[in-house]
């Protein structure tokens, strides 16, 4: 028990804002706050702010319980009007998800939380609105933030950051139908017997059998995924695997899935060998004004070669190297360049040089993971805009505390 309180202590700061639970009127119990034209009950409040005492949240659990509501009715209004809908399964995949950081069963955690007063209902509300507040902030902002981010800006990101504490994972799945009762029941108990199997190729050979998926003729296998990039219901049950391990049945959008975890890694190249740094530096025969006249007559790096026609071979370096092997105030220069930008800075000898970045690219010899460190971008763009999108329903909202009446 100290085990999971520990846990759940260090856990609840980035809950908080991230999971929520929602604000639907109870009619047995007395209204306490009207947002909009939706109602917070009192046992709401009670309930939520018994589940973040327990969760070890910090100062006055109760005021935050009434803020956290306030935020998660108006998460869930403009999920309405987006059209979101968010499935039982995935709030008992976000359930079972939290509760296997903790080394517990989605079970165990409800039957902790229930034994302290704490409805199944209110902690399946806890995750409600976070999981449908994601979804309407990627409905509404995804397509737009994607745009937004750039192959350099994934290198830059590696360059300062790289993958660390990415994990990727090889998975085999077997998916069977369920888009009618009929096939969904013969489904589930064709699933319970695919899951009690014990080695890989039995599991490939029934997904050759029976998987209706495209990668069946492949055994189920699929290549490597990001793991944040699974579903959620799917990422649930993955993480509390080892390689070798079958999962239980999982509940998918008109399909039963089984999955076989084959492999996981995490990538943590660090950023230095992570990529490789094509820059050229021209040394002037001269100081900064006549680097910068250099500058203005150029676009490109192979524009250099034209620059420093007849002159010494040592005036002009080009080369392609990690940012690690880079003299250090090379590197530390090219950290704040784009591609064909330039800089005139550095010196050499009392000359003034001109530097330009001319390509970010992956270094085919490292682990570090673009794909990871594209989404990491594209998840921390997208949580600034949910802030502001949040306060923006706020400052619009009509909130009315209705214990003051």
């Amino acid at each position: 028990m100290k085990r999971f309180g520990e846990f759940l202590g260090l856990c609840v700061l980035s809950m908080l804002v991230a999971l929520s639970g929602p604000a639907g009127a109870q009619g047995q119990f007395s209204p306490e706050l009207q947002v909009g034209t939706d109602i917070v009950t009192r046992y709401q409040i009670d309930q939520r702010a018994q589940f973040l005492s327990l969760l070890g949240a910090p100062g006055d659990t109760r005021a935050l319980a009434r803020e956290q509501l306030i935020n998660e009715t108006l998460q869930l209004a403009a999920a309405r009007d987006e059209g979101i809908e968010v499935t039982p399964e995935a709030i008992e995949a976000g359930i079972a998800e939290f509760a296997a950081r903790a080394d517990l069963t989605a079970e165990q955690f409800l039957t902790i939380t229930q034994s302290r007063g704490i409805s199944p209902a209110t902690v399946r509300d806890f995750f409600t609105a976070g999981v449908s507040w994601r979804d309407t902030v990627r409905a509404r902002f995804g397509d737009s933030a994607r745009a937004t981010i750039s192959d350099e800006q994934v290198a830059r990101s590696l360059a300062q950051s790289g993958t660390e504490g990415g994990v990727r994972v090889l998975v085999s799945e077997i998916l069977l139908p369920a888009n009618t009762p009929e096939s969904a029941r013969a489904s589930r108990a064709r699933a319970a017997e695919i899951s009690r199997l014990t080695d890989e190729a039995a599991f490939e050979a029934a997904a050759r059998r029976v998987s209706i998926g495209p990668s069946a003729a492949r055994g189920g296998a699929l290549d490597w995924v990001v793991l944040d990039r699974l579903p959620d219901r799917v990422r649930g049950v993955i993480t509390r695997l080892t390689p070798g391990q079958i999962t239980q049945p999982v509940e998918l959008e008109n399909a039963i899935g089984v999955f076989l975890l084959r492999d996981i890694e995490r990538v943590a190249a660090g950023a230095p060998e992570s990529l490789l740094i094509d820059y050229a530096l021209f040394i002037v025969g001269g100081g900064r004004a006549e680097a910068n006249a250099v500058t203005a007559r150029i676009d490109t790096c192979d524009d250099l070669y034209g620059v420093a026609q007849g002159l010494p071979e040592d005036r002009l370096i080009r080369e392609t190297a990690t940012p690690g092997a880079l003299p250090a105030d090379i590197r530390r220069a090219v950290e704040g360049l784009d591609e064909n930008e330039t800089s005139t800075a550095l010196e050499r000898s009392g000359n003034a040089t001109v530097l330009m970045l001319c390509q970010r690219t992956a270094n085919l010899d490292g682990t570090a993971d673009l794909e990871i460190a594209g989404n990491r971008l594209l998840n921390a763009r997208l949580g600034t805009t949910a802030a502001h999108y949040l306060s923006q329903l706020r400052a619009e909202a009509d909130v009315i505390d209705l214990t003051t009446n």
